[in-house]
């Protein structure tokens, strides 16, 4: 394999191994969500995997339902509703936040309970792709004896 060949191997390697390390940190940190009481529900929980997360996210789709009867769609891409969540009312809240550059502040729903994360997943997400990238990127690298 030629050297030019094995750095564009290696390039890409490391673009999917951080990113899947990133997506795995996500997945597995648990929704810190907005706490505080509950102001609506969601209900009507509709999920799917997201892929551009390599199947490891879910995209779910949730109609809320607040305290005052009105109804909102609530989009989820980061996990923080699950397939675990579809047939329950999962209680939301919504606070105002500032997203982005924007000093303009607007009602975000979020959960309203904390999910508990899993650390060591989350660990292994963070520290094990990349030191397996790290060893695959030295073996393709290292210097082979020839055969005699």
């Amino acid at each position: 394999m030629t050297k030019p060949r094995r750095i564009a191997i290696a390039a890409v390697l490391w673009i999917v191994a951080l990113y899947t390390a990133h997506a795995g940190t996500l997945f597995f940190d648990g929704e810190a969500g907005s706490g505080g009481d509950p102001k609506g529900y969601a209900e009507s929980i509709s999920c799917a995997r997201n892929w551009w997360a390599f199947g490891a996210l879910w995209y779910c789709n949730a109609t809320i339902v607040a305290d005052d009867g009105k109804q909102y769609p609530y989009s989820s891409k980061n996990s923080s509703l699950t397939p675990a969540d579809i047939g329950n009312r999962v209680p939301m809240t919504n606070n105002r936040v500032r997203s982005g550059r924007s000093s303009q502040s607007s009602a975000e729903w979020a959960l309203a309970e904390r999910r508990d994360p899993n650390k060591v997943a989350y660990m292994l997400s963070l520290m094990g792709i990349p030191v397996v990238a790290l060893f695959i990127t030295f073996r393709m690298f290292r210097d082979k004896e020839p055969l005699s």
